[in-house]
């Protein structure tokens, strides 16, 4: 099942939080066309780990897509990818606000083309307000929305080790641009203007738990609490490090009897849930200074027949070989045209039963310029002349 089957979008997107928002709806079968910058196209193919002038990173987010190198400030290319535009259920930019509109891209020239299509708007603050034009990337949006603070919520402030409010943004644009196609597909009329930021998607991402101290305004009658990120814990073994994760009674009880700690069972500071919240770090230090006398093997084994929430810290390279990532099958692995064979995350939805696979390759810069130019009635002399002048590629 391809539940997107049927649905063109057409993307002009860089880096991640566009084209990892595409990327989902093209594993569930959406047609996606990258229009890409000639000669330099999305800056994400080159970042990371290449082989082949394949950047794993790209192939990832842009698998079962097609791409067009094309010129989009080139007036005489216009007519011929609106016709591509007339075609599609939704648009996806994720351009400094106005320079699409500045390129006859914008939502109100699209909409005149086209008054069903979806026009979706990623942005790091907004379209509007004192930081609207301002160059972002990821880091800035964490330290801005709380992402770094959370990380360092007993010492200093770190940023997470991955482009979280760029995945943030995705999964919200993602989830927004189905909203957006129910809705039209319920009869809504004429197309939508969806429109999100960086920074809201991680607000809204991190405010349940992160923000619970400032969610009541005022502090009458207030009771504040340890944040969960305070009571997220790795423990050092004698070959490695495993988290454990200690609420009930019960898992409180295991793990004292496993690592012969079964005097703090009648600790004032731990007799109870609340009072183990209340002196978590301390409970946290009793367990770290423990578990360092066993080998993560023996220890993971124990716990587990305690019934104690736990796992071993998996190194990257052990990941993939893990047994449930494997009976899971979340892995796949397929032959790449110059990549060679490749191992990816699969599309995590599983429908009816079907794991989504890999229909086309992550593209070429360019690959697919012609076929698309020509399905929309562009002649192979006009495409030559483009090709000629520099306005397409591919």
């Amino acid at each position: 099942m391809q539940p997107m089957q049927g649905i063109r979008i057409i993307d002009v997107t860089t880096n991640a939080s566009g084209p990892m928002a595409t990327g989902i709806l093209a594993d569930q079968g959406a047609d996606v066309i990258r229009f890409e910058t000639v000669g330099a196209g999305d800056p994400a193919r080159h970042v990371g780990g290449v082989r082949g002038g394949l950047s794993a990173y790209f192939a990832q987010m842009n698998r079962n897509k097609r791409s067009m190198a094309v010129d989009l400030k080139n007036a005489a290319l216009r007519p011929a990818l609106y016709k591509l535009i007339e075609s599609a259920d939704v648009f996806v930019q994720n351009s400094r606000p106005g320079a699409l509109d500045r390129a006859g891209y914008g939502y109100e020239d699209l909409h005149r083309i086209n008054p069903n299509l979806i026009y979706v708007s990623i942005s790091g603050f907004g379209a509007t307000g004192p930081a609207a034009a301002q160059r972002v990337y990821d880091p800035v949006i964490q330290s801005v929305s709380g992402f770094a603070a959370a990380q360092g919520v007993e010492g200093e402030p770190k940023l997470m080790k991955t482009i979280a409010s760029d995945k943030v943004a995705a999964l919200t644009a993602c989830q927004a641009i189905s909203a957006a196609l129910f809705a039209r597909a319920r009869g809504s009329i004429g197309g939508h203007h969806v429109e999100l930021s960086m920074l809201d998607a991680s607000l809204a991402f991190l405010w349940p738990e992160i923000f619970w101290n400032d969610s009541f305004i005022g502090s009458e009658g207030f009771t504040p609490k340890p944040l969960i990120a305070s009571f997220y814990e790795l423990f050092p073994t004698t070959d490695g490090h495993i988290t454990l994760i200690v609420v009930g009674d019960g898992e409180f009880a295991g793990v004292c009897s496993v690592l012969g700690l079964e005097h703090l069972l009648q600790d004032p500071r731990f007799t109870s849930l609340t009072l183990r919240f209340a002196n978590y770090s301390q409970m946290l230090g009793e367990i770290k200074a423990a578990t360092t006398r066993f080998a993560t093997s023996d220890l993971i084994a124990r716990l587990e027949k305690a019934d104690v929430p736990c796992a071993k810290v998996n190194r990257l390279d052990e990941v993939a070989d893990d047994p449930r990532v494997q009976h899971g099958q979340s892995l796949i692995e397929y032959e790449h045209p110059r990549g060679g064979r490749m191992r990816q995350a699969r599309a995590a939805a599983v429908f009816d039963g079907e794991r989504l696979g890999v229909r086309r390759p992550a593209p070429a810069l360019g690959e697919h310029t012609e076929e698309l130019l020509l399905s929309v009635g562009c002649s192979p002399a006009d495409v030559a002349a483009w090709r000629e002048a520099g306005t397409i590629g591919g």
